[in-house]
């Protein structure tokens, strides 16, 4: 049986589930900055195997000129950012997820101030095809 996690935001008016998750790894370019006041831990995952369990029509989004992010409009949490194929989740909204970190993006742009702890594949930007 393939693994299902589900998410929730802060408030808990959008809830979520993910099977198969591909992948846990760190996003810090100023995007993800600005929207989350750090670094995004996000969980990659085919846009197939994403589905909303309630609080759909809770879910906005902002257009930024690299992908669209979608959020709770009543708390705020950021949800995930859409990739097309597939979707960056955030990992902090799931309770169950034990995964380890497999890559850090966008490492040239990370806050000064961030000191990275492990030692994952970091990438300056994306990784190669």
């Amino acid at each position: 049986m393939a693994e299902s996690l589900k998410g929730a935001c802060l408030c808990g008016g959008v809830e979520y589930e993910v099977t198969d998750p591909q992948a846990l790894g760190y996003c810090h370019c100023t995007r993800c900055q600005r929207w989350t006041g750090e670094s995004l831990a996000g969980v990659v995952v085919a846009a197939d195997n994403f589905q909303f369990t309630s609080g759909e029509d809770q879910v906005s989004t902002y257009e930024s000129e690299f992908a669209p992010r979608n959020f709770c409009s009543n708390c705020g949490s950021a949800l995930y950012d859409d990739l097309g194929d597939n979707y960056f989740v955030a990992a902090g909204l799931m309770r169950e997820l034990d995964m380890d970190p497999s890559f850090h993006l966008q490492v040239a742009f990370k806050a000064p101030w961030h000191t990275i702890g492990d030692d994952v594949p970091q990438f300056a930007e994306n990784p190669p095809d």
